[in-house]
């Protein structure tokens, strides 16, 4: 029986990005572009999507925020990028298949990054539309610099919204803590994401990862193939369900990345995923639509528990593929 694809979410710990892009490709079905935020601001999640986009920003204190013309972090997130592309250029010569790129989403932006007035750009209309434009601007951008650098490849992209609850429910603070933002309708964050999906139409699809629960229903609603979970934090499990039952693909992070988690055996991750996925009673169903990974970016461990990680659950797909559909 052959096993399910099991794949990384993000970040890696410090190492060369050459190593990460090898071990990326080395260890999952579906290889990836791995963030490695070690290096500063300018590498991490939030950052990689700054520089992209053409607004200005730079990094302050602790948070990013708006400015006139583009930072010097902002600037080295440009660069740091093209030049991870450049690598994973080189190590995947000649390659044909799927190849994820991820991103942080552009809600999660929105929540993370200040206004000049130091309230999150979210609370202001005018500042989510150009935002929600610029990200776009940028994913298509990104999605076409893959295209070009490995012609073989079907650009999967994987948009990071950890903070897209929190807008939705209105509870993203200001970084005072004293104002509480107010929720953004599900018809403005639907119509963002349908504008994603029809972007990324011709490549292998578009991946929502969220590590808390997200308002899944306006995202299958936009069209978004494939939602990428936190199994101890996955939100209204029955829609995830029903998302796998019309058709859409599921992508369990069913191994914790919280800190101090440990390297879990194959057993040990078959195991748990089998007992997670009984509730939904969705059985043959799942076969071509799941897929297994952490629960979010490995940059926390030690170089060896990562690739410990890696190499267990790639090697828990083909037991839960027996257990499954065996």
């Amino acid at each position: 029986m052959k096993g399910l694809p099991a794949t990384g979410i993000g970040s890696w710990p410090q190492m060369t990005i050459d190593d990460a892009v090898r071990h990326s490709t080395e260890l999952w079905d579906l290889p990836y572009l791995p963030e490695l935020p070690g290096r500063g601001p300018g590498a991490e999640m939030i950052g990689r999507a700054l520089g992209l986009l053409e607004i200005g920003m730079e990094r302050g204190t602790s948070r990013w925020q708006v400015a006139s013309t583009h930072g010097r972090e902002q600037r080295a997130a440009k660069r740091m990028l093209r030049d991870d592309l450049d690598v994973l250029a080189e190590v995947l010569d000649g390659y044909s298949g799927p190849l994820k790129v991820s991103l942080a989403g552009p809600y999660t932006l929105l929540a993370m990054v200040d206004l000049v007035r130091g309230e999150p750009m979210v609370v202001d209309p005018g500042a989510r539309r150009d935002l929600v434009q610029a990200h776009l601007h940028g994913v298509a951008e990104l999605v076409a610099r893959v295209r070009e650098l490995v012609p073989g490849a079907a650009p999967v992209l994987q948009l990071d919204e950890p903070a897209l609850g929190g807008v939705a429910d209105g509870a993203i603070r200001s970084a005072s803590g004293l104002r509480q933002c107010p929720p953004i309708e599900a018809e403005e964050y639907g119509r963002a994401y349908r504008d994603l999906v029809s972007l990324d139409a011709a490549s292998a699809g578009l991946v929502v990862h969220s590590c808390a629960p997200a308002p899944w229903r306006a995202l299958m609603d936009a069209g978004v193939q494939a939602f990428a979970v936190d199994a101890d934090l996955p939100g209204d499990i029955d829609l995830l369900a029903e998302h796998v039952d019309g058709g859409g693909d599921l992508w369990l992070g069913i191994v914790s990345t919280s800190p101090g988690a440990s390297v879990p055996t194959p057993g040990h991750i078959a195991t748990r995923t089998l007992d997670w996925l009984r509730p939904l009673e969705l059985g043959d169903r799942l076969e071509g639509h799941l897929t297994l990974t952490p629960a979010c970016g490995l940059a926390s461990f030690r170089v060896a528990d990562a690739l410990g990680i890696a190499r267990a659950l790639r090697e828990a797909t083909g037991l839960v593929a027996d257990g499954l559909f065996g």
